[in-house]
C-alpha cells in the first residue's frame, strides 16, 4: 500500500479510526454510505459496517460519527484536540497553503472577488 499523506504528515503515523459499537449499531448503514473514503465495509453476517480500512480516514473526519442516528460511532479522541496536537507537532501550514494555491489555480471557479460581489448587490 502506497505511504498515505495528510498535509505532509505520513497518515498512518497516527491512530485515527471509527469504532463502533456493535452494540448500539441498527445497521442502518448510514456511516458506510457517507464516507468518501471506503473506510467501511459491511458484513452480512452482521448487518453491520466494519472499519476494514481504517488507515484510509481521514485524520481529525468524524462525519459518520456525527451522521450516525445511534451514536454508535466514536473515536480515538476529541477531534479538534487530536487535529489541535497534529497541527503543533508537524507544523502543516505551509503544506496546507501549497494545496490551497494548488486547489485554486486548478479550480479558479472556487476564487470570489468580494468587491465585485458587493458592488453587485
Amino acid at each position: 500500500m502506497a505511504n498515505k499523506m495528510w498535509h505532509g504528515v505520513e497518515r498512518l503515523k497516527y491512530k485515527w479510526f471509527p469504532i463502533i459499537n456493535y452494540d448500539a449499531c441498527n445497521g442502518c448503514g448510514m456511516c458506510l454510505l457517507t464516507c468518501g473514503n471506503n473506510v467501511f465495509t459491511w458484513s452480512t453476517d452482521k448487518n453491520a459496517p466494519l472499519a476494514a480500512n481504517p488507515g484510509s480516514c481521514v485524520l481529525g473526519c468524524t462525519t459518520c460519527g456525527k451522521l450516525c442516528p445511534e451514536d454508535a460511532i466514536t473515536f480515538q479522541d476529541d477531534p479538534k484536540k487530536f487535529i489541535g496536537r497534529l497541527i503543533r507537532e508537524n507544523r502543516i501550514f505551509p503544506e496546507v497553503r501549497k494545496e490551497l494555491d494548488a486547489r485554486l489555480k486548478a479550480h479558479p471557479d472556487h476564487i470570489i472577488m468580494e468587491e465585485l460581489e458587493v458592488a453587485r448587490k
